[in-house]
């Protein structure tokens, strides 16, 4: 038994072992900064509790983060024109600034430019760093995919020990967060900037790659713009599902099983971090053999299967299976997504692929809580769960209709 598990856990790593140097970088990077980002989600509170501003205020203002993340995509066109790095490190610079801006910020409108700002720089940085990180692998469809998986295990990884160190030194107060922050990111940008980034064998092979795109049929370049539109309106709808997760998911759950409250949504949270994080590469590695684009349609339709599940999972057992099928569906929709975006891309607007997936991906954090919601209140949970089940089913049966261009 001993044995076993030993082989487990030595198969299980060595999956990681063939990503270069300069990957792992990234990815470490992805980490510390997703940290740093899991500030967001304790804003409201600050705003509240130390700053006295009313509820309202403060939603107004932690919604223009989300628009900041919308214009923060367009790091990646930025990112092609000049170099992922330079925009990573103008990212993290300009993040310094915000951190040190909400110690010393107290009305409204500057907050409101301060949060876009953070916002905008935070996702800027998410877009030109995976561009970066994807651009260091050779030219193989497997181990982008592990990198994009690595980069979602950091990011959730890194959101997870987020909660845990403001736990621990919300004691201090914000404004030794904020200021602790800022130094750490000044820090980390500086290396950055003084880091060496030659890569002349890579840009080699970025030459040869963009004499074989000079090459190809116009047709080809217009099927890659149809297959990442194709993509970009389902990163809407089921971004839209996944953002129920932070409005009527909870709301549901607390009143459904009204014994467990609060602890219910912990659970399943705690539950598919675990998931993700522990699971994310191997899942990659099994599907990623298969066309990418079918495989984004049933990653799709198993997201929208679990929502739907909620309708009539009456039994908090059911919730839980319903979680890991939702889990399982987000693993790969969006590794797949990001996969077939950056291939489809070309040579000289992979960025720009990826930024607008950033985009359209920020848009479904702001419509479908606002959508969601209404639809709950007016119709009730059950026509929610079932309008997720529906668009699920439709991303699968029109992935796999266009599987071909993939």
């Amino acid at each position: 038994m001993q044995a076993n598990i030993l082989t487990l856990g030595k198969n299980y790593f060595a999956t990681f072992s063939e990503l270069p140097l300069r990957c792992w970088r990234g990815i470490v990077l992805s980490l510390i900064e997703a940290i740093f980002m899991g500030i967001f989600y304790f804003l409201s509170i600050y705003f509240v509790q130390v700053l006295r501003l009313d509820i309202a205020t403060a939603g107004s203002i932690i919604s223009c983060y989300g628009i900041g993340a919308i214009i923060g995509g367009f790091a990646g066109k930025l990112s092609d024109k000049i170099s992922p790095r330079k925009v990573s490190f103008a990212c993290l610079f300009v993040q310094v600034i915000c951190y040190l801006g909400l110690v010393i910020l107290t009305t409204k409108n500057l907050l409101i430019i301060n949060v876009f700002i953070l916002g905008m720089a935070t996702y800027g940085f998410i877009t030109s760093n995976n561009l970066w990180v994807l651009n260091q692998c050779d030219n193989n469809e497997k181990q982008k995919l592990k990198v994009i998986n690595l980069m979602s295990v950091a990011s959730n990884l890194g959101l997870g020990i987020s909660g845990i160190l403001i736990g621990l030194f919300s004691q201090y107060g914000f404004s030794y967060i904020f200021i602790t922050s800022a130094i750490l990111l000044f820090a980390l940008s500086s290396y950055m900037m003084l880091q060496d980034v030659k890569q002349q064998p890579h840009k080699l092979k970025k030459i040869v790659i963009e004499k074989k795109v000079i090459q190809e049929a116009v047709f080809s370049a217009k099927k890659n713009t149809f297959v990442i539109w194709v993509v970009l309106f389902f990163v809407l709808l089921i971004g839209s599902i996944v953002s129920q997760r932070s409005t009527t998911y909870t709301i549901y759950l607390e009143s459904a099983f009204p014994q467990l409250g609060i602890k219910s949504v912990s659970i399943l949270f705690t539950l598919n971090t675990f998931l993700v994080v522990l699971f994310a590469t191997s899942i990659g590695d099994v599907f990623s053999k298969y066309n990418k684009l079918l495989m984004m349609g049933i990653g799709g339709f198993l997201i929208g299967f679990g929502m739907f599940m909620l309708s009539f999972s009456h039994v908090f057992f059911l919730v839980v299976i319903s979680c890991i099928i939702y889990t399982l569906g987000e693993i790969l929709f969006f590794s797949m997504v990001q996969l077939v975006c950056y291939q489809n891309g070309g040579a000289r607007n992979k960025g720009q692929s990826l930024g607008m997936f950033r985009i359209f991906y920020a848009c479904s954090r702001i419509i479908g809580p606002s959508v969601g919601t209404m639809i709950y209140h007016h119709f009730g949970g059950d026509i929610v769960w079932y309008l997720s089940g529906i668009i699920g089913f439709l991303c699968l049966v029109t992935c796999n209709y266009f599987k071909s261009l993939a």
